[in-house]
């Protein structure tokens, strides 16, 4: 029968020699998700150990896009352990239920592209329309609903649908024999079989589309008119901010608010570079055989959007670690202080300090208390005399949207360091 053919052969598989193509697939695809991984984790220890990240909307969604890239990377890692033996991918040692629990991982990650549009979307709240973090906060119960609930849905349907089986780099919804007639096809009339042929994965590309690339391209789509929106709204704030400030000195809260809208682009940006070679493989799908250069290519980027978002995440941090010179020291301060932050001698769990390798929370107090006194009782932030508390929460929005934390008062002193 032709199910034989798929019968688990171990010894088969470890002989079997991949071509060129399978082998820069298999080492380039891992590369990028140990990065993804090592990325993803960095994020989540940041936001985890900081008490004041985890009170922030825009903290959380970080923290559960991480979680998905995280696991997603892992699985993709050790996908030799997941892929069946027959499968003919590079030392498999998989079998059937080790090849579903891997697709089902893999289709729940379909909610990290709705967190991104989650995210997008609280961008736009608070740069094109003003809203302030207890505002979002009432949003922000949907934002983890409709992600995670898709995820589940789609993911237990094409599992109990039995849709999870080999497909190029990992298991996933895709039919099996790969050159199978779906009963779609049957029902057609193109052939002349009477039933589908296919053991496993019947319609897999039907539920591909419904599941997966549909969901992703409107989400793409909405990123794209997300950005536009946030591009024009930057636009025609800085042309009123130069009439009406052209000789205020008010350039440092000016140079937070753009970089706010900025990070909202750059993940933007990110998620288009991550998903450009997986939809151009998609649509040549449609027409032709996919080149296996386009497929490398596909599976190299398609493990990349943690390490992406960890670049964008830690970019702000980076630029403030100024104990080092040279660009590998502070990238190490930065994996060293959320990896390794047992071993780690400074107190870098909360960003309100963010300054790696030269500011511990002692110093980062006395400073803070030396420019308020500075500064005078009518102008320090929360203090009695000074602005109210709504005032406050309205200040650290703005800075906690660009990734950082920390109040006020911190933030004029960090302004006016960076302004000379």
């Amino acid at each position: 029968p032709r199910s034989a053919v798929y019968e688990y052969d171990l010894h088969y598989a470890i002989a079997t020699m991949s071509s060129p193509a399978d082998l820069a697939l298999f080492s380039l695809q891992k590369l990028a998700c140990i990065l993804s991984a090592v990325g993803s984790l960095m994020i989540i220890s940041q936001v985890t150990r900081s008490q004041f990240n985890r009170k922030k909307t825009q903290q959380r969604l970080m923290l559960a896009i991480s979680i998905i890239d995280f696991q997603t990377s892992i699985v993709w890692i050790f996908t030799p352990l997941f892929m069946p033996a027959y499968s003919g991918y590079p030392w498999s040692v998989g079998n059937r239920a080790s090849c579903d629990t891997q697709g089902f991982i893999v289709q729940f990650s379909s909610a990290g592209f709705l967190y991104m549009c989650c995210l997008q979307f609280m961008y736009l709240l608070m740069i094109k329309y003003g809203w302030k973090e207890r505002e979002i906060t009432k949003l922000e119960k949907w934002f983890h609903i409709i992600p995670n609930a898709f995820g589940i849905v789609t993911a237990t349907t094409a599992l109990v649908l039995k849709q999870y089986n080999a497909a190029n780099w990992d298991c996933w919804i895709a039919p099996l024999p790969a050159d199978c007639t779906s009963s779609y096809e049957v029902n057609k009339g193109n052939t002349e079989l009477t039933e589908t042929d296919c053991i496993r994965g019947d319609m897999a590309n039907i539920f591909r589309f419904a599941f997966f690339f549909a969901p992703l391209w409107a989400s793409i789509l909405f990123c794209i008119v997300t950005m536009i929106v946030v591009h024009r709204t930057m636009k025609k704030s800085e042309l009123n901010f130069q009439k009406k400030y052209r000789f205020s000195q008010n350039s440092g809260n000016r140079q937070v608010s753009d970089e706010v809208k900025k990070q909202s682009i750059r993940y933007s940006l990110a998620f288009f570079i991550v998903w450009t070679f997986p939809t151009l493989a998609r649509i040549v799908q449609f027409f032709q055989e996919v080149h296996p250069v386009l497929v490398v290519l596909s599976g190299t980027t398609i493990g990349l959007q943690g390490f992406f978002n960890a670049l964008i995440y830690f970019r702000p941090r980076y630029a403030k670690c100024v104990k080092h010179k040279r660009w590998y020291n502070k990238v190490w301060a930065l994996v060293h202080s959320t990896i390794f932050f047992c071993c780690y001698n400074d107190d870098y769990t909360k960003d309100s300090v963010d300054y790696v390798g030269r500011t511990s929370i002692n110093t980062e107090q006395t400073s803070m208390s030396m420019t308020a006194k500075s500064m005078g009782p009518q102008q320090i932030v929360g203090s009695p005399e000074g602005k109210d508390e709504e005032k406050r929460e309205e200040k650290d929005d703005e800075w906690h949207s660009n990734g950082e934390e920390g109040d006020a008062t911190t933030k004029v002193k960090w302004a006016s360091e960076t302004q000379g």
